[in-house]
């Protein structure tokens, strides 16, 4: 028998919790001491008393632990512990990581960026996501997100247009579909060599106290936090605290200041964090370059004119009239190199002749 079932059988303990798991393992080396009924030495460690240790020792109970792990290589599911050593040097210095970590794919062998923001995702941040995280995957970074609605799933998504490696770390048994619309971005993730990860056992359903436990792993995981989009309540910036908790970087897309789903980052900037305005701002801050290619402010494949127009276009959307006002061209001139653009997906158009940046489109 090994570890594993050891502190699968833990996670069963009613009172017993990461936090106190993890000081027991540090201090003395082991979590033997749960399975010896050394009273005595765990009231010391944990400075409870004795009455407490007690009862949670008669409820620890190694046939959870091993038929848990008995059903988890049934499911394919594989399972670590803090003394295996798959586990995430990152995550384990932490001051509650994790007993058991269950994951379907490959675990991370580069160092992740975070990324966090609103289910309500507006344009603007789906537009941010499709911009500044492929040259983050390009240069060398993974993307971690919860898989969530909004910004988790555009983050997904723009790491693997770009085949980068993306882990998604979930409120449920990495068994589960939540949210049931994303089920085909979690196949995706799977297929493209990436990793859903949780610490609840297979079957576990999402609760909304999953949430939280689910969002220090995420940002332990990662040498930073990168929120696009947040409200002042959210999980979003409960993420962002666990992150400052665990002396990780907090990087902030700056958003208009009439937003609802910006009053979250725009104060944190306020307050010291990072403000992103480029995949360099976070690259600097790890003594990374952006890919050779990324830095190229041309695509050959279009003329003067269509460069010209995609340059004036922002993601907060520019007016026909507009285009040819600055462009000094007619407008039908300036309407057929927004037809080509519009094909090429770089360009989006909205009610009013108004026209935008492509979610993920590419970057002149």
């Amino acid at each position: 028998m090994g570890e594993v079932e050891k502190w699968i059988a833990l996670t069963n303990v009613p009172n017993l919790g990461p936090r106190r798991i993890a000081k027991v393992y540090r201090e003395l080396g082991n979590i033997d001491s749960f399975f010896s009924g050394n009273s005595s030495l765990l009231s010391n460690v944990l400075n409870l008393k004795t009455e407490i240790i007690d009862g949670m020792l008669r409820a620890v109970d190694l046939k959870y632990g091993i038929s848990g792990l008995k059903e988890c290589r049934r499911l394919g599911i594989r399972v670590i512990c803090p003394q295996s050593a798959e586990y995430p040097p990152l995550l384990l210095d932490c001051h509650d990581p994790p007993p058991v970590l269950y994951y379907l794919g490959s675990l991370p062998r580069q160092d992740l960026l975070g990324v966090v923001g609103s289910r309500k995702a507006t344009r603007y941040g789906r537009w941010a996501a499709g911009a500044l995280i492929p040259p983050l995957c390009q240069a060398g970074f993974g993307i971690a997100s919860g898989l969530a609605l909004g910004i988790d799933a555009s983050a997904h998504k723009a790491c693997l247009q770009v085949k980068g490696y993306t882990i998604a770390v979930l409120g449920n048994g990495v068994d589960q579909f939540y949210p049931y619309d994303n089920k085909g971005l979690q196949k995706e993730i799977l297929a493209a060599g990436g990793c859903l990860l949780s610490e609840f056992s297979p079957g576990t359903k999402p609760r909304p106290d999953h949430f939280p436990r689910r969002n220090r792993i995420l940002s332990g995981l990662c040498r930073g936090v990168l929120v696009i989009e947040a409200g002042m309540k959210s999980g979003a910036m409960i993420t962002v605290g666990f992150a400052l908790e665990q002396g990780r970087d907090v990087f902030c897309v700056p958003g208009n200041i009439d937003s609802p789903q910006s009053v979250g980052t725009n104060n944190l900037v306020r307050l010291g964090a990072k403000p992103v305005l480029s995949a360099g701002d976070i690259l600097e801050e790890y003594h990374l370059d952006l890919p050779i290619h990324v830095h190229s402010h041309s695509d050959p494949s279009l003329d003067k004119e269509e460069r010209a127009i995609l340059n004036l276009i922002d993601q907060q959307g520019v007016g026909l009239d507009d285009l040819c006002y600055q462009l000094e061209l007619p407008g039908g001139v300036v309407l057929a190199r927004l037809a080509a653009l519009e094909l090429r997906g770089l360009i989006e158009r909205l009610p009013g002749q108004k026209y935008i940046r492509a979610s993920g489109g590419a970057s002149l």
